[in-house]
């Protein structure tokens, strides 16, 4: 037991001694380079390429350390702008069905607008006609009977419904009896056919009213 601790005190102390001779021989040379001196030490170069090739590795080592961690941030950095771009194409994806939804709607509300115009160019012809043919109603009222159907009788069968409704509603108006069944008779005289037509769409028209036109009949022409 004695012989094996020997032993290894042995050779212990033998490392130590040239661990103890290398840092000697360095620190002889550092001192010899500091003063210009190169002293001719054995094994001299040897050792130094050992160190120098330790304290490369040593240096190398941070920089290998900060590339692995570079890497890494690259690989987030790609990461992160794939994520971006795939945000990016959903947010334009969006953008384009928004603007897709609100194109229909302009153009639905275009056509409301074009039907909403239409309407009303309908309703102020509606009334314009209306006008008209209330001024032709008023007009013929006031002229002699004779000259009334002259007039009457060449408008369309349609027009003079509708001016002989308006003679009767003038003559409410006013507080006197309607015109519209003696210019019937007075039209028949001069066009019978269209007089008994006339007659007939007042008789089926679903708004006529009381005036002694719907009492008359073909006989009476």
């Amino acid at each position: 037991m004695t012989k094996i601790v020997s032993k290894r005190l042995i050779a212990i102390w033998f490392l130590i001694a040239i661990a103890s001779a290398i840092i000697g021989i360095l620190i002889i040379d550092n001192v010899g380079k500091i003063y210009g001196v190169n002293l001719p030490i054995p094994f001299i170069d040897s050792i130094r390429a050992t160190t120098l090739k330790k304290k490369i590795v040593e240096a190398e080592n941070p920089y290998l350390l900060e590339r692995v961690e570079l890497a890494k941030t690259e690989d987030k950095l790609v990461l992160l702008e794939e994520q971006m771009k795939t945000r990016e194409k959903e947010i334009i994806a969006k953008e384009n069905n928004a603007i897709k939804k609100i194109e229909a709607i302009n153009e639905r509300e275009k056509e409301l607008a074009k039907k909403e115009q239409l309407l009303n160019e309908l309703e102020q012809q509606k009334n314009d006609r209306k006008k008209n043919l209330r001024e032709q109603a008023v007009s013929l009222y006031n002229m002699p009977p004779v000259d009334a159907v002259g007039l009457l009788v060449k408008q369309p069968e349609s027009d003079i419904v509708d001016i002989l409704r308006e003679i009767t509603a003038y003559s409410n108006e006013i507080g006197a009896n309607s015109l519209a069944p003696y210019y019937l008779k007075l039209m028949g005289d001069v066009d019978r056919e269209k007089t008994a037509n006339v007659l007939r769409k007042f008789q089926y028209s679903s708004n006529s009213e009381d005036n002694g036109v719907e009492t008359l009949t073909d006989f009476d022409f």
